[in-house]
C-alpha cells in the first residue's frame, strides 16, 4: 500500500525575469510504500510569477537544479522524518542556485 506523504511547495526566494518579479519554488512530493519499505521523492524548482496579470506563470531557467527523484528503504516509521530531511536539503540547494 502506497501512503502519501508530503505534496509541498516551499518560496526560498525571489527574482526579477524579464521585469516581472518571481518567486523561486522548491517543490516535494513523497510517497512510502509499506509493502516494500521504499520512499520516493519527487523534488523541482520552478520560478512562479507574482504579478496579477501574470498569475498562473511558470518558468524553469537553466540555473535552476534539475528535478531529482530520491529513493530510500526506510521503514514507515521514519519515512515522515526522512522525507522532511530530503525535502529542507533541496530547499538550501534550490535557494543557493540563485543568481
Amino acid at each position: 500500500m502506497i501512503h502519501a506523504l508530503i505534496d509541498t511547495t516551499r518560496v526560498v526566494g525571489s527574482v526579477e525575469s524579464g521585469g516581472v518579479p518571481q518567486e523561486v519554488c522548491a517543490e516535494a512530493v513523497g510517497n512510502h510504500d509499506r509493502g516494500e519499505s521504499l520512499l520516493t521523492v519527487n523534488l523541482r524548482a520552478y520560478l512562479r510569477a507574482t504579478e496579477h496579470e501574470h498569475l498562473g506563470e511558470t518558468a524553469t531557467p537553466g540555473w535552476l537544479p534539475a528535478p531529482e527523484v530520491v529513493t530510500e528503504h526506510v521503514e514507515a516509521e521514519e519515512a515522515h522524518e526522512m522525507v522532511g530531511d530530503i525535502f529542507a536539503s533541496w530547499c538550501r540547494k534550490v535557494a543557493e542556485a540563485i543568481p
